[in-house]
């Protein structure tokens, strides 16, 4: 995992560190909007609140805060493995290992502790309070994440979902009036973002922008998609109760609706994998997947193959690929859940048809006597 550091600069680390200075500072920390800067790069577009814990950061050296950082974010991805995978360590050495974990790393991206939080998010469904203090920051400092909270409305937790929903909005609300641009402003700053990235990631907005599509166009249709996702998602809930799909489903329609979509962002998929129990084979699917889809940034081993085959697909087709590993592994799950329940039900026939003859055998024995 530390080979791959040194392999490229760590760009959204840098960005965090040099708002963390200017808010130190007093300084400027956003971009003049409608200008270049906005999609350089190399500027801070996050909500307010996201800086405050980089000002600590800055105060640091380079080095360090780098170091430090990426220690965390370890630390943090292989607790929410082992605490999903219930200490089973397989699954969290192989989410290291995914290409998806590995660019996250390297850029000091917020993408692993997005993934750290969605697992969380899960296992503290049933304690309302506890899941709305985490889903506030989760959910803000990235907002695509927010068609997540879809998941509660459709497993018929409405509790939660206004506890989680009170909480964002107050923690959005308290950053845009602390900060220095209000919400307008700051939607403004991402759709002029969304609009310039949106052709370069592997979402599905852009990949229809790549088509001629116009944005507004390429918006409805992923709304659309992600609508007709979560509709399935409640069909099936209402005749199994599995709140695994409405979890999943959640996930996949904010990756769906994202104009802005970069590969470590598929760090989620680990996640999904994690909720649905899965074996240990899906992990390193994910794995080989991965290092298809987009390598870490730095390796080009096979890079000439791998470019050839990426130019006969576009990414939204290595997306669709990586995601239909979900309901893949959901189907292994449920058949290997039936044939556990076959097995079971086959042992207390079996133990009941046992009982069964001892009976009359006895009574036979006892007239025999």
């Amino acid at each position: 995992m530390v080979v791959f550091l040194p392999l490229t600069p760590s760009y959204d680390l840098d960005v965090f560190l040099r708002a963390g200075y200017a808010a130190v500072h007093a300084q400027q920390i956003y971009p003049s909007p409608r200008s270049p800067a906005v999609y350089s790069g190399s500027s801070f577009v996050y909500p307010y609140f996201s800086v405050w814990p980089f000002m600590a950061l800055a105060a640091m050296s380079a080095g360090s805060s780098t170091t430090l950082f990426f220690c965390v974010c370890v630390c943090a991805v292989l607790v929410a493995c082992l605490a999903g995978a219930k200490g089973d360590p397989w699954p969290a050495m192989l989410t290291l290992c995914t290409a998806f974990t590995i660019t996250g790393l390297q850029l000091g991206a917020l993408s692993p502790l997005l993934f750290v939080g969605a697992v969380f998010l899960w296992r503290l469904r049933d304690r309302p309070i506890l899941f709305a203090l985490l889903a506030a920051p989760v959910i803000a400092c990235k907002l695509f994440l927010a068609p997540l909270l879809v998941w509660l409305l459709l497993a018929h937790r409405y509790r939660v979902f206004a506890y989680a929903s009170a909480s964002t909005l107050a923690l959005l609300a308290l950053s845009f009036a602390l900060g220095p641009i209000g919400p307008a402003p700051y939607l403004q700053l991402l759709s002029q973002l969304g609009a310039h990235e949106a052709p370069s990631g592997f979402g599905l907005v852009g990949a229809l922008m790549n088509v001629d599509l116009g944005s507004g166009a390429a918006d409805a249709a992923a709304v659309a998609v992600a609508l007709a996702l979560l509709f399935a998602a409640h069909l099936h809930f209402r005749r199994t109760h599995d709140e695994r799909v409405c979890f999943c489903a959640g996930i996949v329609a904010a990756l769906i609706l994202t104009p802005v979509l970069w590969s470590h962002y598929l760090i989620l998929l680990s996640a999904m994998l994690l909720v649905l129990g899965a074996r240990r084979r899906w992990f390193v699917i994910l794995v080989l997947v991965s290092w298809v889809i987009s390598p870490p940034h730095g390796v080009y081993l096979g890079r000439e193959a791998i470019e050839a085959t990426i130019a006969i697909a576009s990414p939204v087709v290595w997306l669709a690929a990586g995601v239909s590993l979900v309901p893949l592994a959901y189907l292994s799950v449920r058949y290997r859940g039936a044939q556990a329940k076959c097995r079971r039900g086959s042992v207390v026939a079996s133990a009941s048809a046992a009982g069964s003859l001892e009976e009359p055998i006895g009574r036979a024995a006892g007239a025999a006597g």
